[in-house]
Protein backbone atom coordinates (compact mmCIF):
# COMPACT_ATOMS: atom_id res chain seq x y z
CA UNK A 1 0.00 0.00 0.00
CA UNK A 2 1.09 3.38 -0.63
CA UNK A 3 2.07 5.43 2.05
CA UNK A 4 2.67 9.08 2.58
CA UNK A 5 6.44 9.26 4.58
CA UNK A 6 4.97 12.29 7.28
CA UNK A 7 3.15 10.84 10.63
CA UNK A 8 3.40 10.83 14.79
CA UNK A 9 3.24 7.54 16.76
CA UNK A 10 3.32 6.98 20.47
CA UNK A 11 3.34 3.76 22.22
CA UNK A 12 4.47 2.72 25.91
CA UNK A 13 5.25 -0.93 26.83
CA UNK A 14 5.34 -2.08 30.56
CA UNK A 15 7.39 -5.46 30.95
CA UNK A 16 9.90 -7.13 33.96
CA UNK A 17 8.51 -4.21 35.48
CA UNK A 18 10.01 -1.31 33.30
CA UNK A 19 7.65 0.92 31.89
CA UNK A 20 8.56 2.97 28.79
CA UNK A 21 7.21 5.77 26.36
CA UNK A 22 8.33 5.37 21.97
CA UNK A 23 7.97 8.31 20.10
CA UNK A 24 7.93 8.28 16.86
CA UNK A 25 8.25 11.53 14.03
CA UNK A 26 9.00 10.81 10.27
CA UNK A 27 9.55 13.22 7.50
CA UNK A 28 10.37 13.43 4.01
CA UNK A 29 13.39 11.59 2.74
CA UNK A 30 15.49 10.16 0.20
CA UNK A 31 16.16 6.82 1.80
CA UNK A 32 15.29 5.26 5.54
CA UNK A 33 17.24 7.97 7.83
CA UNK A 34 16.50 7.23 11.58
CA UNK A 35 17.90 9.63 14.41
CA UNK A 36 17.77 8.62 18.12
CA UNK A 37 17.03 10.30 21.02
CA UNK A 38 17.92 7.55 23.70
CA UNK A 39 18.92 7.46 27.59
CA UNK A 40 22.17 6.15 28.58
CA UNK A 41 20.97 3.05 29.92
CA UNK A 42 19.40 2.13 26.16
CA UNK A 43 22.63 2.78 24.12
CA UNK A 44 23.44 -0.33 24.25
CA UNK A 45 20.28 -1.25 21.94
CA UNK A 46 20.82 1.32 19.12
CA UNK A 47 21.49 -1.09 17.15
CA UNK A 48 18.52 -3.48 17.36
CA UNK A 49 15.95 -0.62 17.73
CA UNK A 50 17.36 0.33 13.89
CA UNK A 51 17.04 -3.16 12.42
CA UNK A 52 13.46 -3.47 14.01
CA UNK A 53 12.38 -0.12 12.67
CA UNK A 54 13.85 -1.11 9.21
CA UNK A 55 11.81 -3.98 8.68
CA UNK A 56 9.03 -1.72 8.00
CA UNK A 57 10.13 1.81 6.67
CA UNK A 58 11.68 1.93 3.60
CA UNK A 59 11.88 5.85 3.40
CA UNK A 60 11.61 9.01 5.45
CA UNK A 61 13.81 10.37 8.16
CA UNK A 62 12.24 8.94 11.12
CA UNK A 63 13.23 11.06 14.49
CA UNK A 64 13.07 8.19 17.49
CA UNK A 65 12.37 9.26 21.18
CA UNK A 66 12.99 7.08 24.19
CA UNK A 67 12.12 7.41 27.57
CA UNK A 68 12.41 5.30 30.63
CA UNK A 69 9.00 6.01 33.04
CA UNK A 70 9.49 3.60 35.37
CA UNK A 71 11.93 0.58 36.42
CA UNK A 72 11.49 -1.53 39.70
CA UNK A 73 12.33 0.11 43.06
CA UNK A 74 15.27 -2.22 43.53
CA UNK A 75 16.77 -0.28 40.29
CA UNK A 76 15.74 3.33 41.81
CA UNK A 77 17.38 2.90 45.12
CA UNK A 78 21.14 4.45 45.30
CA UNK A 79 23.87 2.81 46.93
CA UNK A 80 26.74 4.70 48.28
CA UNK A 81 30.51 3.14 48.52
CA UNK A 82 30.96 4.30 52.30
CA UNK A 83 34.53 2.73 52.12
CA UNK A 84 35.52 4.91 49.33
CA UNK A 85 34.12 8.28 51.35
CA UNK A 86 35.58 7.71 53.80
CA UNK A 87 39.56 6.82 52.49
CA UNK A 88 38.49 10.85 50.07
CA UNK A 89 37.42 12.39 53.49
CA UNK A 90 40.84 11.08 55.60
CA UNK A 91 43.00 12.08 52.29
CA UNK A 92 41.59 15.38 51.95
CA UNK A 93 41.78 16.16 56.00
CA UNK A 94 45.67 15.39 55.79
CA UNK A 95 45.82 17.20 52.64
CA UNK A 96 44.31 20.15 54.27
CA UNK A 97 46.25 19.80 57.47
CA UNK A 98 49.88 19.64 55.45
CA UNK A 99 48.90 22.59 53.06
CA UNK A 100 47.88 24.53 55.83
CA UNK A 101 44.78 25.27 54.26
CA UNK A 102 42.27 26.73 57.00
CA UNK A 103 38.92 24.73 55.52
CA UNK A 104 36.55 21.90 56.90
CA UNK A 105 36.13 18.86 54.01
CA UNK A 106 32.65 19.12 53.47
CA UNK A 107 29.66 17.05 51.74
CA UNK A 108 30.20 18.87 49.15
CA UNK A 109 33.58 17.86 48.01
CA UNK A 110 32.52 14.36 48.90
CA UNK A 111 29.73 15.04 45.99
CA UNK A 112 32.73 15.34 43.42
CA UNK A 113 34.48 11.70 43.84
CA UNK A 114 33.70 9.77 41.00
CA UNK A 115 31.96 6.27 41.71
CA UNK A 116 30.92 7.61 44.49
CA UNK A 117 27.23 6.75 44.41
CA UNK A 118 25.68 4.78 41.82
CA UNK A 119 22.54 3.37 40.65
CA UNK A 120 22.17 -0.56 40.02
CA UNK A 121 20.42 0.45 36.37
CA UNK A 122 23.45 0.68 35.15
CA UNK A 123 24.27 -2.94 35.56
CA UNK A 124 21.52 -3.57 33.00
CA UNK A 125 21.55 -6.11 30.38
CA UNK A 126 19.95 -5.80 26.82
CA UNK A 127 17.66 -8.47 28.13
CA UNK A 128 16.26 -6.64 31.12
CA UNK A 129 15.14 -3.52 28.62
CA UNK A 130 14.70 -4.85 25.77
CA UNK A 131 11.03 -6.48 26.19
CA UNK A 132 9.25 -3.86 27.18
CA UNK A 133 11.36 -1.14 24.49
CA UNK A 134 9.97 -3.71 21.97
CA UNK A 135 6.75 -3.30 22.84
CA UNK A 136 6.78 0.31 23.08
CA UNK A 137 8.17 1.05 20.28
CA UNK A 138 5.85 -1.70 18.11
CA UNK A 139 3.11 0.21 19.31
CA UNK A 140 4.40 3.02 18.51
CA UNK A 141 5.27 2.08 14.60
CA UNK A 142 1.97 0.62 14.53
CA UNK A 143 0.06 4.34 14.97
CA UNK A 144 3.19 5.69 13.00
CA UNK A 145 2.17 3.79 10.11
CA UNK A 146 -1.64 3.91 10.33
CA UNK A 147 -0.81 7.82 10.25
CA UNK A 148 1.26 7.36 7.21
CA UNK A 149 -1.58 5.26 5.49
CA UNK A 150 -4.27 7.27 5.60
CA UNK A 151 -2.16 10.47 4.05
CA UNK A 152 -0.70 7.83 1.99
CA UNK A 153 -5.10 7.31 0.24
CA UNK A 154 -5.45 11.30 0.53
CA UNK A 155 -2.20 11.89 -1.22
CA UNK A 156 -3.09 8.72 -3.81
CA UNK A 157 -6.96 10.34 -3.95
CA UNK A 158 -5.47 13.58 -5.00
CA UNK A 159 -2.87 12.17 -7.66
CA UNK A 160 -5.63 10.37 -9.34
CA UNK A 161 -7.39 13.45 -9.91
CA UNK A 162 -4.76 15.35 -11.39
CA UNK A 163 -4.30 12.72 -13.45
CA UNK A 164 -7.71 13.00 -15.00
CA UNK A 165 -7.06 16.96 -15.30
CA UNK A 166 -3.86 16.11 -17.05
CA UNK A 167 -5.48 13.84 -19.40
CA UNK A 168 -8.14 16.09 -20.24
CA UNK A 169 -5.79 18.86 -21.12
CA UNK A 170 -3.51 16.39 -22.71
CA UNK A 171 -6.87 15.79 -25.28
CA UNK A 172 -7.57 19.32 -25.70
CA UNK A 173 -3.85 19.86 -26.40
CA UNK A 174 -4.17 16.89 -29.34
CA UNK A 175 -7.42 18.85 -30.84
CA UNK A 176 -5.74 22.17 -30.79
CA UNK A 177 -2.35 21.13 -32.56
CA UNK A 178 -4.32 19.28 -35.34
CA UNK A 179 -6.05 22.65 -36.40
CA UNK A 180 -2.74 24.21 -35.58
CA UNK A 181 -1.28 22.24 -37.57
CA UNK A 182 -3.97 23.14 -40.69
CA UNK A 183 -4.13 26.77 -39.73
CA UNK A 184 -0.26 27.01 -40.43
CA UNK A 185 -0.68 25.22 -43.61
CA UNK A 186 -3.49 28.09 -45.37
CA UNK A 187 -1.02 30.79 -43.77
CA UNK A 188 2.05 29.17 -45.37
CA UNK A 189 0.61 29.12 -48.78
CA UNK A 190 -0.72 32.47 -48.85
CA UNK A 191 1.92 34.09 -47.71
CA UNK A 192 4.27 32.57 -50.28
CA UNK A 193 1.46 32.90 -53.14
CA UNK A 194 1.27 36.56 -52.21
CA UNK A 195 5.21 37.00 -52.33
CA UNK A 196 6.10 35.35 -55.25
CA UNK A 197 3.05 36.68 -56.70
CA UNK A 198 2.52 32.61 -58.72
CA UNK A 199 6.83 32.81 -59.55
CA UNK A 200 7.47 29.98 -58.38
CA UNK A 201 7.21 25.85 -58.39
CA UNK A 202 3.97 24.37 -56.50
CA UNK A 203 5.30 21.18 -55.99
CA UNK A 204 8.37 22.19 -54.25
CA UNK A 205 5.96 24.78 -52.12
CA UNK A 206 3.79 21.83 -50.84
CA UNK A 207 7.09 20.31 -50.22
CA UNK A 208 8.57 22.83 -48.05
CA UNK A 209 4.97 23.69 -45.83
CA UNK A 210 4.72 19.86 -45.41
CA UNK A 211 8.30 19.58 -43.78
CA UNK A 212 7.05 22.93 -41.87
CA UNK A 213 3.99 21.64 -40.17
CA UNK A 214 5.41 18.11 -39.63
CA UNK A 215 8.19 20.23 -37.33
CA UNK A 216 5.24 21.53 -35.72
CA UNK A 217 3.82 18.03 -35.41
CA UNK A 218 3.34 16.98 -31.70
CA UNK A 219 1.35 13.73 -32.39
CA UNK A 220 4.88 11.08 -31.20
CA UNK A 221 4.63 13.41 -27.49
CA UNK A 222 0.82 12.91 -26.78
CA UNK A 223 1.33 9.26 -27.79
CA UNK A 224 4.01 8.76 -25.25
CA UNK A 225 2.28 11.49 -22.71
CA UNK A 226 -0.95 9.65 -22.17
CA UNK A 227 1.40 6.08 -22.17
CA UNK A 228 2.84 7.92 -19.46
CA UNK A 229 -0.61 8.96 -17.37
CA UNK A 230 -1.76 5.48 -17.84
CA UNK A 231 1.13 4.04 -16.20
CA UNK A 232 1.28 6.55 -13.69
CA UNK A 233 -2.50 5.69 -12.63
CA UNK A 234 -1.35 1.54 -12.87
CA UNK A 235 0.91 2.14 -10.23
CA UNK A 236 -1.38 4.34 -7.62
CA UNK A 237 -4.32 2.07 -7.93
CA UNK A 238 -1.96 -0.96 -7.68
CA UNK A 239 -1.00 0.41 -4.22
CA UNK A 240 2.79 -0.59 -4.20
CA UNK A 241 5.32 1.42 -2.33
CA UNK A 242 6.21 2.97 -5.48
CA UNK A 243 6.93 6.50 -4.81
CA UNK A 244 10.48 6.65 -6.77
CA UNK A 245 8.70 5.03 -9.77
CA UNK A 246 6.38 7.53 -9.84
CA UNK A 247 8.66 10.28 -9.11
CA UNK A 248 10.58 9.13 -12.28
CA UNK A 249 7.46 8.73 -14.55
CA UNK A 250 6.26 12.35 -13.41
CA UNK A 251 9.79 13.52 -14.81
CA UNK A 252 8.98 11.48 -18.35
CA UNK A 253 5.81 13.42 -18.42
CA UNK A 254 7.53 16.74 -17.82
CA UNK A 255 10.01 16.17 -20.32
CA UNK A 256 7.06 15.20 -23.20
CA UNK A 257 5.14 18.24 -22.35
CA UNK A 258 8.34 20.50 -22.05
CA UNK A 259 8.66 19.25 -25.70
CA UNK A 260 4.83 19.77 -26.93
CA UNK A 261 5.82 23.49 -25.48
CA UNK A 262 9.09 24.18 -27.48
CA UNK A 263 7.34 22.90 -30.84
CA UNK A 264 4.00 24.66 -30.15
CA UNK A 265 3.66 27.54 -32.46
CA UNK A 266 0.16 28.61 -31.44
CA UNK A 267 -0.84 30.76 -28.06
CA UNK A 268 -3.54 27.93 -27.28
CA UNK A 269 -2.03 24.99 -27.65
CA UNK A 270 0.74 26.71 -25.47
CA UNK A 271 -1.70 27.80 -22.87
CA UNK A 272 -2.79 24.20 -22.69
CA UNK A 273 1.06 23.03 -21.99
CA UNK A 274 1.07 26.00 -19.59
CA UNK A 275 -1.92 24.13 -17.93
CA UNK A 276 -0.21 20.36 -18.05
CA UNK A 277 2.85 21.76 -16.18
CA UNK A 278 0.65 23.66 -13.52
CA UNK A 279 -0.72 20.11 -13.27
CA UNK A 280 2.85 18.49 -13.11
CA UNK A 281 4.27 20.56 -10.62
CA UNK A 282 1.66 19.88 -7.97
CA UNK A 283 1.90 16.32 -9.17
CA UNK A 284 5.50 16.08 -7.99
CA UNK A 285 5.53 17.72 -4.97
CA UNK A 286 2.81 15.69 -3.42
CA UNK A 287 4.25 12.57 -5.25
CA UNK A 288 7.39 13.67 -2.66
CA UNK A 289 5.22 12.64 0.35
CA UNK A 290 5.10 9.02 -0.57
CA UNK A 291 7.23 6.26 0.41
Amino acid sequence: MISSMTGYGRGVGTENGFTLSAELRSVNHRYADFSLRLPRELYALEDRIRRSLQESIRRGRVEVNLVIEEMPAALRQIKINHDLAEDYFRSLQELTERLGIDERVKLKHLLLVPELYKSPASVLTEEDLWPAVSVALQDALENLLLQRRAEGVNLCRDLLERCAMLEDLAAKAAIRAEEAKDGCRKRTEEKISNLLAGKFEETRLLMECALLVERMGVDEELVRLKSHIEAFRLIVNNNEEAGRKLDFIAQEMFREVNTIGSKAGDYQLTNFVVGMKAELEKMREQIQNLE
